[in-house]
């Protein structure tokens, strides 16, 4: 049992929670959220028949686009935004803003844009085509090399079949709205440094939100994701902001829009009574020697009648795709 960490991650949740009563304006926001995305939901799912899998561009949507139409998505190669997809009239519309233009070009040497044409037009199938040749990325940064691991996870997660699939993550699958975008839920607060803050609309998103399980066994599980394993952002510091992500999460589903929220991660029926959110770290492992710290897995972070419930997952790269992995997850 690793208590100072539990102890250290108890004094994060406080002042998670803290922030979050003494900044109630979420509340009403998060809720407003959850109508709007609702409302749209109709549009969302009738959308989802005019898609399949275009790897290895891969479709998102955030909680702005979701609440202002739910026809506007984002396509992102190795986790970066290179285009936008609009569903019109039955037509699926691909535009690459100028700052996409401007960041294609720089990161990926891609000079060929589209502006408000259809998917299958010529123009269209260039871009399509210029990303299926699998540019590789001219300019390296933490922030790229970690948004690349977590669209690599969410590719592994989102396999449907089993033969497919690494089979100790067989039964996690991404959140994503009517089945269809990958979905980064926002959150209130940012990191100044190591220090937690509120910063309203302009918090950060959680890296990976997946249910865990199947049928009436299913849990929500919040993830963080580290392109290394390093002394600098070991595993005790990805589980702490794991922490303080799921602790708002807890919030918010012990709010008024709560069953809401609940609904749109894919849930039926009301919020538990006694709520477990799975909390895990997902980076590659310490060595070969796989040395990686365990000490924290199955631990129990409590908050009044509800748990968060430690875990890692730590995974092996190789040519682009995720191989071994180990997690503290039951399968």
């Amino acid at each position: 049992m690793n208590q100072n960490l539990v102890m250290k991650l108890k004094i994060s949740v406080l002042k998670a929670r803290k922030l979050l009563a003494g900044n109630s304006e979420w509340k009403a926001r998060y809720a407003k959220y959850a109508k709007k995305i609702a409302e749209n939901m109709a549009t969302i799912k009738a959308n989802k028949k005019m898609f399949h899998q275009w790897s290895p561009l891969y479709l998102y949507m955030n909680v702005g686009n979701a609440k202002s139409g739910g026809s506007l998505f984002a396509f992102r190669y190795v986790g970066q935004d290179v285009a936008n997809l609009k569903i019109s009239d039955g037509k699926k519309i691909l535009k690459v803003s100028e700052e996409q233009k401007t960041n294609n070009l720089r990161d990926f040497a891609c000079a060929v844009n589209v502006d408000g044409e259809e998917w299958r037009s010529s123009q269209g199938t260039k871009f399509r085509n210029y990303f299926k040749s699998n540019p590789k990325r001219s300019r390296d940064g933490k922030g790229n090399e970690e948004h690349r691991v977590e669209s690599l996870f969410l590719t592994e997660l989102s396999k449907r079949k089993k033969i497919e699939k690494n089979p100790m993550v067989h039964n996690i699958q991404p959140v994503k709205l009517a089945g269809l975008a990958r979905f980064q839920l926002p959150t209130p607060f940012a990191a100044a440094g190591f220090e937690l803050k509120y910063a309203a609309e302009r918090g950060g998103g959680i890296d990976i939100l997946a249910r865990v399980g199947v049928g009436k066994g299913t849990t929500l599980c919040i993830c963080e994701v580290k392109d290394e394993y390093s002394k600098n952002e070991p595993p005790e510091e990805a589980i702490t902001q794991a922490v303080e992500y799921a602790t708002f999460v807890r919030e918010l589903l012990r709010s008024e829009s709560g069953e809401s929220w609940w609904h749109l991660f894919g849930f039926g029926g009301k919020v538990p009574q006694k709520l477990k959110l799975l909390v895990s770290c997902i980076m590659p492992f310490a060595d070969e020697k796989n040395s990686s710290d365990k000490s924290f897995a199955k631990e129990i972070v409590e908050i009044e009648e509800d748990n968060l419930e430690l875990h890692y997952i730590y995974f092996q790269e190789q040519d682009g795709t995720i191989k071994h992995v180990e997690t503290s997850i039951r399968r």
